[in-house]
């Protein structure tokens, strides 16, 4: 009797432990990273992080049932973070570009985007690629912003990328006027002049760009799960709601 008891609780224990497991794998938390000094699209807010991208991922999280917990870091420090596994999804408004679906999987474009020069108040007016010649152009380093800044010291004499980590950090060097203009992303210039007097748009505008989320070539469900809340999500009146909240306001 003592013998059948012990194998019954062997057994009952197994099936506990096997059930404990299954429960662990169906709460598994999707760690995020992002860069919260992106304004509107992610920022702090006291201890949180908030924006366009957290309110979207949000609604994601409402359609697939998907748990996640949003880290903030660098930029530059991201697809790296990405590549070690120490976050499993980037939402952080990415563009999607040749280069980096080399090494992450992009979900569906969730924005659109277009890449701008800002300047002092009172600097020349750019109009064409040729007036940007003999500057030293801002910009945070890892971005899309950066790759257009070195392609331009490239071909265009006299121009000089000099990089840094927070967009608030090149702002300040653009006031002090060690730096002659900042390539940045439209919505975020568009904010950045609002809480900065002394700026303003050069008339010159850059190329057009898609955000989406990335993650690891491997995650092939992650990224089905993703692309159909994506496709439910920017099909809704909330998707609406959100850009009123976030960049209409």
């Amino acid at each position: 009797m003592n013998k059948i008891m012990k194998m019954m609780i062997i057994l009952i224990v197994g099936l506990m432990i096997t059930a404990c497991g299954g429960n662990k794998d169906k709460e598994k938390v999707i760690v995020v990273g992002t860069a919260p000094n992106f304004v509107p699209f992610e920022c702090m807010d006291g201890d949180e992080i908030v924006g366009f991208d957290m309110d979207l991922l949000k609604e994601v999280g409402k359609e697939t049932g998907l748990k996640f917990k949003v880290v903030g870091m660098d930029f530059s420090g991201l697809l790296p973070a990405l590549q070690t596994k120490k976050i499993d999804l980037i939402v952080a408004g990415m563009s999607v570009t040749e280069d980096r679906k080399k090494n992450v999987n992009f979900t569906h474009p969730y924005f659109n985007v277009s890449q701008v020069i800002m300047v002092g108040e009172e600097a020349k007016e750019i109009k064409s690629e040729s007036n940007i010649a003999g500057n030293k152009i801002g910009v945070v380093m890892g971005t899309t912003s950066d790759t257009i800044a070195e392609d331009l010291s490239k071909k265009i004499d006299g121009v000089e990328s000099i990089k840094y980590n927070k967009l608030h950090e090149a702002v300040l060097s653009l006031k002090a006027k060690k730096i002659d203009m900042i390539i940045l992303d439209y919505q975020q210039a568009k904010k950045t002049i609002e809480n900065n007097s002394g700026l303003k748009l050069a008339e010159y505008k850059l190329q057009s760009e898609e955000y989406a989320m990335a993650m690891g070539k491997e995650d092939k469900e992650l990224l089905a799960q993703i692309n159909k809340a994506l496709e439910k999500v920017l099909k809704s009146e909330k998707y609406n709601e959100l850009i009123k909240k976030h960049i209409k306001k």
